[in-house]
């Protein structure tokens, strides 16, 4: 896992993924959006995170903010970028029902939260960042989120930052060879699930580790989107077969 959060350096191109954060406003420009976005990602992006866990401990403790919800809808977001930057890019809007608050880090919380995922290049060739794979309609679990200061989008803490509850067992978002991981796939979520509540437990807070936080992005760093680095295709169900782009939502 890469160290530092997605600072953008330069825009991506012709490359398919998702990263998630969280919008609570819609930010940047929406000039030069795609009219045609594929319907799931061609590749694996990597870039520059905030954070990287190693805990479970250290993810509860610096997610300002952590909830249990479902998907209840995705749709394309905000365009950030410019053709003089470099090529735009487009987010995923992934709206959540709020099924309970589990820290609340001082934020106002409603029934529903906007999360960021990215994305789309300029052409609308879709693109996850590294393992955290597009949010669906009907997916369930923990979200450890915190709260963009300049344009007040919610996002993911990092790429590590969902546990989806799939059937009854708890899968990760995190690198499947880095060291959060194997503390947190495939428990049952009724395990995981006390274990966020011992954590939680005021009686406990010593434990909790917190990492120190990035300075805020200031003007046009608030329409950041990752940073590209190394891509690959997403294993087993690249859809970068020469049909692409597809229509959003997809028909099929």
């Amino acid at each position: 896992m890469k160290s530092g959060y997605f600072m953008r350096a330069i825009a991506i191109a012709a490359v398919a993924g998702a990263m998630a954060g969280v919008i609570a406003t819609s930010s940047g420009s929406a000039q030069g959006a795609p009219t045609h976005r594929d319907a799931s990602p061609e590749r694996i992006v990597h870039g520059r995170e905030d954070f990287s866990f190693a805990s479970v401990n250290a993810l509860v403790g610096t997610a300002p903010v952590i909830i249990r919800g479902t998907v209840l809808s995705t749709a394309p977001g905000r365009t950030v970028g410019s053709a003089e930057s470099g090529g735009t890019e487009q987010a995923r809007n992934v709206t959540l029902r709020v099924d309970a608050v589990m820290k609340k880090g001082g934020a106002d919380i409603g029934s529903t939260l906007t999360l960021e995922e990215w994305g789309w290049d300029g052409s609308g060739n879709g693109y996850q960042m590294e393992n955290l794979t597009w949010s669906q309609a009907g997916d369930a679990g923990y979200y450890f989120l915190k709260r963009d200061a300049v344009t007040l989008n919610w996002r993911y803490v990092n790429t590590e930052g969902r546990v989806l509850n799939k059937n009854g067992t708890v899968r990760s978002s995190a690198d499947p060879e880095g060291p959060l991981f194997p503390l947190i796939d495939g428990r049952t979520n009724t395990d995981f699930y006390a274990e966020l509540k011992r954590l939680l437990d005021p009686a406990n807070a010593n434990q909790l580790v917190v990492l120190p936080q990035p300075v805020p992005a200031t003007g046009e760093q608030q329409n950041d989107v990752p940073d590209s680095g190394p891509t690959e295709p997403v294993p087993d169900g690249s859809t970068n077969d020469g049909s692409e782009p597809t229509p959003y939502p997809s028909s099929t």
